[in-house]
Order: structure tokens, then C-alpha cells, then sequence
């Protein structure tokens, strides 16, 4: 069976797109605040058709496809979904939009480094930070009504310490998919599979 490989974030160069394509599929959000520089194409991973993608882009079964996220999980994820529809060409960016950043590509989006007269733009709070002020929040509540109403609410902040684990272990976030679905996270479609301009 045919795997895909993996590829340092350092040897990422743009691709012609009559030969390949850059693939990042990460959410809507995280796209907005970081993303790469080179031409390339944005799928969130649990909208991501392979096949409907590479015809879209008129590329064949053979082309080259580099994929990324914030560090390589759902990269490989989205590298598995390529393989089972028959694409043989399939590299992972060791590392994601995390490691292309480190190693001095051009990040583009509202969470890099914009000249002095662009910081005064009011930003959303990014993902992480939406996730941790949740379960901050959830965790207090539940503590506050274990200790003021009834025991049993000390199954709220369980709940969450619990997700957390899942999180770290697993590199998925429940809560982060849930946020990402909220009225204030909502980003313009733009990225949707289009190319942008290098």
C-alpha cells in the first residue's frame, strides 16, 4: 500500500500549480490569523474531498501534494484521505504552519508581525486563548456551584479536566471544533480553496 512521506518545513519551496499544489487544512480561523505565503489552497480538514479538489485545480493523480496544519496531525489525516482516492504524490510539512514560521518562510494574516500603523486594527483573540478563557470559565462555574449549590456540579470541571487530557493526548480539541462554529469566529470564505497570491 502506498504511504505518503513527510518533508521539513525547511525544504517547502512554492509549487507550480500546473504540477501540484499546496494544501493547508487547517479551520477558516486559524487560516485567517496564520497562514503561508506561497500560492496554495485552504480546505478545512473536515470538508476536505480529495478528488473534487484535484479536479478543481485540474491536477492528475500523479501531481505533487504538500500538506500542512499547525503541526502535523491533521496533515496526515488529510495525507490518508489523498491515499485511499489513489493519489501516489502525497508529502506531510513535518512540523505544519508552526515549523514554516521557525524556519523563516513568508507567514502572512493578522496573527504575524504587521507594521506599526496596521497593530492599532482590532484582532479577534485567537483559538487557543477562546479555549483556555472557556475552560477557565467552565471550570469555575462548576466549581462555584459544587461549593454554593450542590456537589453534583463538581461534574462540570471534571468534564473539562477530562477534555483536556483527550486533547493533549490525541492533538484534538473539542472545544476548539465547537468555537470555531461560534458567530464571533466566523471568517470571510476567501480561503476556500483558492489560490492566493504569493
Amino acid at each position: 500500500m502506498t504511504s505518503f512521506s513527510i518533508i521539513l518545513a525547511e525544504n517547502l519551496c512554492p509549487v507550480d500549480p500546473k504540477q501540484g499544489i499546496i494544501l493547508d487544512v487547517r479551520t477558516k480561523m486559524e487560516h485567517a490569523e496564520k497562514h503561508i505565503g506561497f500560492s496554495h489552497a485552504h480546505v478545512p480538514l473536515d470538508e476536505l474531498k480529495p478528488t473534487e479538489l484535484m479536479v478543481h485545480h485540474g491536477l492528475a493523480k500523479n501531481a505533487e501534494v504538500y500538506i500542512l496544519c499547525r503541526s502535523g496531525k491533521r496533515a496526515s489525516q488529510a495525507a490518508e484521505k489523498f491515499i485511499a482516492e489513489g493519489y501516489c504524490n502525497v508529502k506531510v510539512i513535518e512540523g505544519g504552519i508552526t515549523a514554516c514560521e521557525m524556519c523563516g518562510h513568508d507567514i502572512k494574516g493578522y496573527g504575524t508581525q504587521i507594521s506599526t500603523t496596521q497593530t492599532k486594527l482590532k484582532k479577534p483573540i485567537s483559538l487557543e486563548r477562546q479555549v483556555r478563557i472557556a475552560a477557565g470559565l467552565f471550570v469555575t462555574l462548576g466549581a462555584a456551584l459544587a461549593l454554593f449549590i450542590s456537589p453534583l456540579f463538581s461534574i462540570i470541571p471534571l468534564f473539562v479536566g477530562c477534555g483536556l487530557i483527550f486533547a493533549g493526548i490525541t492533538d484534538r480539541c473539542g472545544m476548539a471544533l465547537i468555537l470555531t462554529k461560534a458567530p464571533w469566529n466566523k471568517t470571510k470564505d476567501s480561503f476556500d480553496t483558492t489560490t492566493l497570491p504569493r
